[in-house]
């Protein structure tokens, strides 16, 4: 499917870049990259404020340019991810009129996001990375990444308001599938996207916290508070889909439950007596079309999918912290 972004529905950044003639590749780099990279350098040898990361400049600055390029990318990833399913929900006989995605781009709840980030950064965050760093002077770091703190609360925004967006769309009156020709009804899509995209959004956590290369409990602590809430925004669409089947499973087996019970009055009616070829064929046909609603799928992908996606992000993220806590038990 082709994007058809219009203009406004373009993030803040792109709409920049395109005003002063960058390509997005060196937006990023010029207009993303740049402005943190001297406020941050500028905090570290003027002032000694620690750098985001990993507290100094030369795994803080690779680290800074690794953040800034794949949640600049990614957000504008999801925003297309999402146009390409309202494409989707249309095929399925969706009004236009009716799907409402415009809050993804708008700024002003991306500021509004902006300052929750930078007070959690302040409140919470700032006092456990810098135990010996005052109230203001964590005001004023936060100040020194105001920018990245903009640029991260768009991308956080972009993730949240997408799942939510997916939620909508699976809610809308869908034309779905015969169950017959897809278990998932046609929702997979819907599905697939909303683990595709958390997927990302993990992916910016960890490169935001690289417990990895520095494992403290602050770090710990703000894996936490950004990845459960991540979590669980991903099951918000799904329940809504998971809901939606299992209404329809219900309805299908309902109405071949009446059919069923009316072919055996008749079978009843009948006595001892042989069965007529019309009657095998409709309990023939019933039993059939039992084992088919059966075999539809509750949730909207299939147990590969889940599995696939444990692996992927599960067990590295398990064993990730893991390792840390035993690197910090033992001291190594």
């Amino acid at each position: 499917m082709i994007s058809t972004l219009d203009d406004s529905s373009k993030l803040w950044f792109e709409r920049l870049f395109t005003r002063v003639g960058l390509p997005f590749w060196a937006g990023v780099l010029l207009v993303g990259f740049f402005p943190p990279l001297i406020l941050t350098l500028l905090g570290y040898y003027t002032y000694g404020v620690r750098t985001d990361f990993t507290g100094g400049v030369s795994l803080g600055v690779p680290l800074l340019l690794a953040n800034v390029i794949y949640i600049s990318f990614s957000s504008r990833y999801i925003r297309r991810r999402v146009e390409e399913l309202e494409q989707y929900a249309l095929s399925m006989g969706v009004d236009r009129s009716r799907i409402r995605t415009s809050y993804l781009s708008d700024f002003r709840l991306i500021l509004a996001t902006w300052v929750v980030l930078l007070a959690t950064g302040v409140v919470v965050l700032e006092p456990f990375f810098n135990p010996a760093y005052s109230l203001v002077q964590n005001l004023l770091r936060e100040l020194l990444y105001s920018y990245m703190r903009l640029l991260q609360a768009t991308f956080l925004w972009i993730f949240l308001s997408s799942m939510v967006a997916i939620y909508e769309m699976g809610q809308l009156p869908l034309r779905l599938k015969i169950f017959t020709e897809d278990r998932t009804l046609g929702l997979k899509p819907f599905a697939n996207t909303s683990l595709h995209l958390t997927t990302i959004y993990v992916i910016a956590i960890i490169l935001t916290f690289p417990i990895f290369l520095y494992p403290n409990f602050a770090v710990e602590l703000s894996l936490t508070i950004f990845l459960v809430p991540g979590l669980f925004f991903f099951l918000v669409p799904l329940f809504g889909l998971h809901k939606k089947m299992s209404e329809v499973r219900a309805e299908k087996s309902a109405a071949i439950g009446l059919r069923h019970s009316r072919v055996m009055s008749e079978v009843e009616a009948v006595g001892e007596g042989p069965l007529g070829e019309g009657l095998v064929n409709e309990l023939l046909a019933i039993d059939a079309i039992k084992r088919e609603i059966h075999q539809m799928h509750d949730w909207p992908f299939d147990i590969g999918t889940v599995a696939r996606l444990t692996g992927i992000l599960g067990a590295p993220l398990v064993a990730t912290v893991l390792a840390a806590y035993l690197i910090r038990l033992f001291g190594v």
